[in-house]
């Protein structure tokens, strides 16, 4: 029998090194696809401020929006709104990765829910911790503005990730 030494299957070093690397690049593209789907920006620095900055925002314009619509969803002071979202965004970034990294499946499988149940609960643990400074008339209110919210800051975040990892990251449609 006349082996050929380039073929992987009769040499099981060169095999178990193709699978390492296969192995390797699978980890390396599911933690890219993580990022994409959670991050603003590959350096969690610049990705808390973006955060920080789009959560001002929004949570800005859902206020603004509000009165407009002369029913105003949170009766606040301005820096009781700074702490609530300084809070907001700490709590929710730090949450997250522990669900990103330990419960993955369920984030997933709950197509954001799971996501928005976090962000409800921390509006409502920040409104009963900063008080008269920042407090929602009502639960509904609080639904209403977290929803709301949620939505406005998921269109801003898609278009943020859209000019950060430009090329790296497919659309709907196939299109880069």
């Amino acid at each position: 029998m006349n082996q050929d030494p380039k073929d992987p299957k009769d040499n099981p070093e060169e095999e178990l090194k193709k699978l390492i690397e296969e192995l390797e690049s699978y980890k390396k593209k599911r933690q890219t696809n993580i990022s994409y789907a959670f991050l603003l920006h590959r350096n969690y620095l610049v990705h808390m401020v973006l955060s920080l900055v789009v959560n001002f925002l929004m949570g800005a314009t859902i206020i603004g929006l509000s009165i407009a619509f002369n029913h105003p969803l949170v009766q606040m002071e301005f820096l009781g709104f700074i702490f609530a979202i300084i809070l907001l965004t700490l709590l929710e970034n730090f949450i997250k990765l522990i669900l990103f990294r330990y419960a993955l499946r369920a984030m997933l499988y709950s197509l954001g829910i799971l996501s928005w149940l976090v962000q409800f609960v921390i509006w409502y643990a920040a409104s009963l911790m900063i008080g008269d400074a920042f407090a929602f008339a009502s639960i509904g209110d609080l639904f209403v503005f977290s929803i709301l919210f949620t939505i406005m800051r998921f269109i801003i975040s898609v278009y943020i990730r859209r000019l950060m990892f430009r090329g790296r990251h497919i659309f709907i449609g196939g299109k880069k």
